[in-house]
C-alpha cells in the first residue's frame, strides 16, 4: 500500500515537471518568432494580375503578362501579411498609355504594384517593370452548328424523320480575326450502335487551340429524331416518256417498272403507285444510236427511306 502511494506521488510530480517544461519552451517559441518577425528582411513577392474595366466591343489579344514579381524589403511581420492577403494586382485598362504600335499599349508594373502593397514596405525591383498588351476588336457571329455523329441502326429499324439540331445556330465571340475565318461549329464525334429508340442527346461544342480564345453563346447543343420499325415493300410503276417530239410513236418494253422501297411501319399502308412517277426522257437518247433507256425516278414519296429500280434498261419501238 505504501508502496503504490509513493509511485503515484512520483508520477505526479514528474508530470509537474513536464507541463512547465512545454510551457516554458512554448512561451520561447514565441518570443523567438516575435523577435525574428520584427527584424527586416528581403524576399520575393509573386502577385497574379487581373485587368479590369474592358469595354464591350474590345478584347485582349495574345497572351498577357498574368505574373509579376517584386522584391521588397520590409519586416516580417508586414512581409507576412502582404503574403497572405495581397496576391492579386488589378490594372485599370481605362488608364493606361499607348505604345507607337497600333493598338498596343502598356502599364508600368512598378505604379501598378504600388496601389497593392503594404504601406512601410520597401520596392526594391519589379519583374517585368513594364506590361504590355493588345488590344482588338470583339466581334459576335451567328453560325450554324455540324454534328458529328455515326449512327448505326438495329435491324429494322431507320430515322423516321430527318435529325434535327437544337438550336441549329449559336452566336461566336471574340477577335475579329479569327470570328470572321470561323463559317460552322462542329459538335464532338460521337458514335450510336444499335439504335432502336428515338434519339435525344446532348452534344458538346468543340473547341481547337486555334479557337480557344472565341466564347459560345452555349457550350452543348441537343440532337433529336424520332426512330420507328421500318419494312421493305414492292410496286408496279407504269412508264412515262418527256420530251417526245410530235408525231412520233413509241412504245417501250416492259412497260412498267418494279420498284423496290423501304418505309417506316407506320407510314407504310399509305404509300400507293401513284406516290411514284419513273420517267424515260427521249432527249437521252436524241442523236444517238442507244438502243435502251435508263429509267428515272422523278417522284417517290418523302416517307420511303430507300429505294431501287428493278430493271436498269427500257427497250423502246419508235414510229414516226
Amino acid at each position: 500500500m505504501l508502496k503504490g502511494i509513493k509511485s503515484l506521488f512520483s508520477a505526479t510530480i514528474k508530470g509537474k515537471k513536464i507541463n512547465v517544461f512545454l510551457i516554458f519552451f512554448v512561451v520561447s517559441f514565441i518570443v523567438w518568432t516575435l523577435v525574428k518577425l520584427s527584424d527586416t528582411y528581403t524576399d520575393t513577392i509573386n502577385m497574379t494580375v487581373a485587368y479590369k474595366n474592358l469595354s464591350n466591343d474590345k478584347i485582349l489579344l495574345g497572351s498577357q503578362e498574368n505574373n509579376v514579381q517584386a522584391q521588397v524589403k520590409t519586416t516580417g511581420f508586414r512581409m507576412l501579411r502582404q503574403k497572405f492577403f495581397k496576391k492579386e494586382i488589378e490594372v485599370d485598362l481605362k488608364k493606361v498609355a499607348k505604345t507607337k504600335k497600333e493598338n498596343t499599349f502598356y502599364v508600368l508594373a512598378n505604379d501598378a504594384i504600388n496601389k497593392h502593397i503594404y504601406q512601410d514596405i520597401e520596392i526594391l525591383n519589379v519583374s517585368p517593370d513594364t506590361l504590355y498588351f493588345t488590344l482588338g476588336k470583339n466581334k459576335t457571329k451567328r453560325v450554324p452548328v455540324i454534328p458529328q455523329l455515326e449512327l448505326e441502326f438495329e435491324q429494322g429499324f431507320n430515322l423516321y424523320d430527318s435529325l434535327r439540331i437544337e438550336p441549329k445556330f449559336i452566336e461566336i465571340s471574340g477577335p475579329e480575326d479569327v470570328v470572321d475565318k470561323l463559317k460552322v461549329v462542329y459538335t464532338e464525334i460521337k458514335q450510336l450502335e444499335d439504335i432502336n429508340a428515338d434519339i435525344d442527346l446532348e452534344l458538346e461544342l468543340v473547341k481547337n487551340d486555334s479557337l480557344k480564345r472565341l466564347k459560345y453563346s452555349q457550350p452543348t447543343v441537343k440532337a433529336v429524331a424520332k426512330v420507328d420499325k421500318f419494312t421493305e415493300g414492292k410496286l408496279n410503276i407504269p412508264l412515262q416518256v418527256q420530251n417526245l417530239p410530235q408525231g412520233y410513236l413509241i412504245k417501250l418494253f416492259p412497260k412498267e417498272i418494279s420498284i423496290t422501297y423501304t418505309a417506316n411501319v407506320s407510314d407504310f399502308n399509305k404509300i400507293t403507285e401513284n406516290d411514284f412517277a419513273v420517267y424515260c426522257d427521249y432527249n437521252d437518247i436524241k442523236n444517238t444510236n442507244a438502243s435502251f433507256f435508263i429509267p428515272k425516278l422523278v417522284k417517290f414519296p418523302k416517307t420511303v427511306k430507300t429505294h431501287r429500280i428493278e430493271d436498269k434498261k427500257i427497250n423502246f419501238l419508235i414510229k414516226k
